[in-house]
């Protein structure tokens, strides 16, 4: 019996959410919060490279890049592939298992719609295990943390085909509208066909190809190509909230975040693994973004992959 329990205890203490003030502790100077020393920038990956345990990762095969071109991609995405569409049916399932349904469950009919009307794009660089359990993650400590209190404009950076986006619609969380800024138009092209209906209520949920580098994050002029090919009228909007699951593709992450006004409002989630910027402790990741308001800390571990997250007001 004392085996079985100790086994339990293991496995709860290796899957669960860890304190704030957990992040914070550490005898290395380069990673003490109240020392000025930060690691060394080239240190990093040596550092994820001597911990194998580290440095293993989910591999996904990542889409080409392209430019966001409607008519094209309609064609193109809606060939008959039946080995890709049971490809999408299978990691549908898997981002679906490892998802907590909140309310609603429209992102479900989100993915029929999609699998079945363009089988010919891979969609397992979106929907797997790992942005699910990601994305449950965000959700849930955004609905803790904020409860009823007004999110504003959502920004997405990195937001992929939107499905972090398809699960904030499906709760009760209060936000003006939700805007996903990806570099691959491809992004854009499945994120407003996967939001449709949203797309078609004023814009509830919107997509453009965009370099989230050349975002105005206190108040963005807001253009987006169409499906024919032509560019929105430009209108002005300011972001209230905004969310960057990315920060580890960013080699230069610090310059981005550097664009950040203060007091705004920003989700930020780093991780391990084999990206162009991986955090080797959330002690490091901590320093990396430092906030005058932090509401939520925590980090959680996916198969052998860690991930930061910190919620707050920069």
């Amino acid at each position: 019996m004392s085996n079985i329990r100790e086994r339990r205890q293991a496995r709860f203490n290796k899957n669960k959410i860890k304190k704030s003030d957990d992040l914070y502790k550490s005898n290395d100077p380069s990673v003490d919060i109240s020392s000025d020393i930060l690691i060394e920038e080239d240190t990093v990956q040596e550092k994820v490279s001597a911990n194998p345990k580290l440095a293993k990762r989910r591999q996904a095969r990542a889409l080409m890049l392209k430019d966001y071109d409607y008519q094209t991609m309609a064609v193109e995405y809606s060939k008959e592939n039946f080995g890709q569409q049971l490809g999408n049916y299978r990691n549908a399932m898997e981002f679906l298992a490892h998802t907590n349904m909140l309310k609603n469950d429209n992102i479900i009919n989100r993915f029929q719609k999609i699998i079945y009307d363009f089988p010919n794009v891979d969609l397992g660089s979106f929907a797997n295990k790992h942005n699910a359990k990601v994305y449950s993650w965000i959700v849930q400590q955004l609905m803790y943390a904020y409860g009823q209190k007004y999110l504003g404009v959502i920004y997405l950076c990195g937001g992929g085909m939107g499905l972090l986006g398809s699960m904030l619609l499906d709760t009760d969380m209060r936000f003006e509208n939700i805007r996903s800024f990806d570099i691959n138009g491809t992004c854009q092209f499945l994120a407003d066909e996967f939001h449709a209906e949203e797309l078609l209520n004023n814009w509830r949920f919107k997509a453009t190809t965009q370099d989230v580098f050349k975002l105005d994050y206190e108040s963005n002029e807001f253009q987006s190509v169409l499906q024919n090919g032509k560019l929105s009228e430009p209108f002005t909007e300011i972001p209230g909230t905004i969310i960057n699951c990315s920060v580890s593709h960013f080699s230069n992450f610090q310059d981005w975040y550097n664009m950040i006004p203060d007091t705004k409002r920003v989700v930020l989630v780093g991780e391990t693994g084999d990206v162009p910027r991986p955090f080797p402790s959330s002690q490091n990741f901590n320093l990396k973004f430092p906030m005058n308001y932090e509401v939520y800390n925590g980090v959680i571990t996916v198969d052998d992959k860690q991930y930061y997250m910190k919620i707050g007001m920069k």
